[in-house]
């Protein structure tokens, strides 16, 4: 089977993705075709994808993806220094798509060294703008990871779950949970020598939603909020970051540990799942805003 530029362009449309439209793209390449189709290619596909979607929100739309790095301070002075993050060097963890994205000249990248975000598109410098770790927490409302929500923009699963949704980090930071950790990473210093930096309201640590049959991802299947599409072999979805944040907060005012996990499932939920139930049954975590 032939993958074309008019077949991911279709499909997308089928969506409601248009012109002028700002999405986040979460990606799997492998599942787009078989490998004797895809090596056929440029870039096995990836700049296919990449091109299909620009052309589909247009110049002024926005393309975003994820580009999340291995930049966590080693547990010891002396451990391996793997990437001291540099925005125009520094590889991404989360695919092939994502690591093509990074080669094009007109993309802007976020500075957080954790968990950077890179856009192509007319407000793609304003997107990415102020995501450092002086200026607050890892998705904190001003980060890229904000402005998905306050630009209204969408989520797209192309070849991949729940299991990749970034987003559901950003709604445990706003609701300030006390299992975000406040850790270290490294980023390239003004002398090209790793310096340690503090960043606050990481993601470490277990995640029930990491699993393919989570609570969570049963939540966003009987929601309905989310579309689905065969482009391929691979299934897409899109749904909008606000109706999927408004999902889960709303959900986790109900179950806060839903994105965690119980107690009683391994040690970090041990620990955590009491303060987390405790924090939001106070009214801590507020309202969704």
């Amino acid at each position: 089977m032939a993958i074309t530029m008019e077949m991911i362009k279709d499909g997308l449309g089928e969506l409601g993705l248009s012109e002028g439209d700002s999405v986040l793209l979460h990606s799997s390449l492998r599942e787009l075709g078989p490998a004797r189709e895809l090596v056929k290619l440029p870039n096995c596909g990836a700049d296919l994808v990449i091109d299909a979607f620009l052309e589909t929100v247009g110049p002024e739309g926005l393309l975003a993806v994820p580009t999340l790095t291995a930049t966590f301070s080693p547990n010891t002075p002396d451990g391996p220094v793997k990437y001291a993050y540099d925005p125009d060097e520094t590889p991404s963890r989360v695919g092939s798509i994502t690591n093509i994205f990074l080669e094009r000249p007109e993309r802007k990248r976020s500075m957080h060294p954790t968990h950077s975000l890179a856009g192509i598109g007319a407000r793609a410098e304003e997107y990415v703008a102020d995501h450092e770790t002086e200026k607050g927490s890892t998705f904190h409302r001003n980060s890229p990871y904000g402005k998905n929500f306050d630009w209204d923009a969408y989520i797209c699963f192309f070849g991949t779950d729940n299991r990749t949704n970034t987003t559901l980090h950003v709604v445990e930071d706003w609701m300030d949970l006390p299992y975000m950790a406040t850790t270290k990473a490294l980023v390239k210093g003004p002398d090209g020598e790793p310096k340690e930096v503090e960043v606050t309201k990481s993601p470490k640590g277990y995640r029930d939603f990491y699993k393919q049959d989570s609570r969570a991802a049963k939540v966003l299947d009987e929601s309905g909020i989310m579309t689905w599409t065969k482009i391929g072999r691979a299934d897409v979805g899109l749904m909008t970051c606000r109706d999927c944040m408004q999902l889960f907060w709303d959900k986790m005012l109900e179950d806060p540990c839903l994105l965690l996990g119980y107690e009683g499932e391994n040690e970090f939920c041990d620990r955590w799942a009491g303060p987390t139930t405790d924090h939001v049954k106070s009214g801590a975590a507020g309202e969704l805003a």
